[in-house]
């Protein structure tokens, strides 16, 4: 059985690397084509291509970064 906290990782890392890559594949594929119906075609493909890339440094490095986040925040709080 998958543990709470595990799945938690993982069903976030799932959900937000599937928010950027479609966000950002569509931002940066719109600003190459135009949105066109062409655009449609190669945001299809770039979505294939950069969630994996995504989801694969989410699990690698996300922890850390949100560990470095948090103390960012706690510094500034404390200001």
């Amino acid at each position: 059985m998958i543990s709470s906290d595990v799945l938690q990782k993982l069903s976030g890392a799932v959900v937000m690397s599937g928010f950027m890559s479609v966000a950002l594949s569509g931002v940066f594929t719109g600003l190459e084509f135009g949105l066109t119906l062409n655009w449609l075609a190669h945001w299809g493909q770039s979505i294939l291509i950069a969630w994996p890339v995504a989801i694969a440094l989410d699990l690698g490095f996300g922890s850390n970064l949100r560990r470095i986040s948090g103390a960012l925040a706690a510094s500034f709080s404390r200001q």
